[in-house]
């Protein structure tokens, strides 16, 4: 099969996962009462899950091996600060054809509303569950990009665990639906504690899927100039977070070399 297919050959990691449309579905998404999922709204226990245990968000398992990869953009690679849970190799690999912001097949994210928000997303997946169906977390700090150009995406290698989480305070509504806020504390990410392991250029937008590796300035170079490009400075690149501690693992997860 071509390495650009859009349905590529499912991994043995994500086995477990339920399959429609020839996909794998992602485990940190919302999952949707008709069998699909929302690829663009993220269920935040499960995002928190995979942040909090270093857990692979395709196929929710805990990273194990010597090496997780994140899949970020250019101001990830320049500021060390992640938005997207990581990724066990093989998962990495499958994401990197299947996605289409990913490999770069997709030039401007989606504007089209979320699954989540329209009638889809209106009854629990959860048979007899009367909760009146999905609803945002944290609406207010939406990581939604819809109809912002697509950057080039890059795969970067990290020890698992190796990272400080990071976190914002907001207000939102009670985990049982009534009508009711609270103050909460909700993570968002990871700082890593190191330079990455190493970097690939997984894709760039218009050229589609590249997998070719970068050397640590040569990827900051390319990072640089994909923000100048698209009239953002890398001067920008700020972190605006809380950091709060690093994962929690269990014994013997620290990793050694990749």
């Amino acid at each position: 099969m071509a390495d650009d297919s859009p349905r590529p050959p499912i991994p043995a990691s994500l086995a477990a996962r339920p399959v429609r449309g020839g996909l794998a579905l992602p485990y940190v998404n919302v999952e949707l009462a008709d069998g699909g999922v929302d690829f663009r709204t993220a269920h935040h226990a499960r995002f928190e899950r995979c942040w909090k245990r270093c857990a692979c968000q395709s196929c929710g398992s805990e990273i194990t091996g010597p090496a997780g990869v994140l899949m970020c953009g250019p101001r990830q690679i320049l500021s060390l600060r992640f938005d997207e849970p990581p990724l066990c190799p093989p998962c990495a690999l499958y994401v990197s054809r299947a996605c289409p912001m990913v490999s770069g097949r997709t030039e401007v994210y989606p504007d089209r509303p979320k699954l989540a928000e329209g009638h889809r997303g209106a009854t629990c997946p959860v048979p007899g569950c009367d909760c009146g169906g999905w609803r945002a977390t944290d609406p207010e700090h939406s990581a939604d990009q819809g109809g912002q150009p697509n950057r080039p995406w890059y795969a970067a290698w990290f020890r698992p665990g190796a990272y400080t989480l990071t976190a914002h305070k907001t207000v939102t509504a009670c985990s049982d639906h009534q009508d009711c806020e609270h103050e909460r504390l909700i993570i968002n990410g990871a700082m890593l504690d190191a330079p990455p392991l190493k970097v690939y250029l997984a894709s760039e937008p218009g050229t589609g899927r590249i997998w070719r590796r970068l050397g640590p300035d040569e990827a900051r170079e390319h990072a640089t100039a994909a923000l100048e490009a698209i009239g953002e400075p890398a001067a920008a690149c700020a972190e605006d977070s809380l950091r709060i501690a690093a994962p929690a693992l269990p014994e013997g997860r620290a990793g050694g070399s990749p």
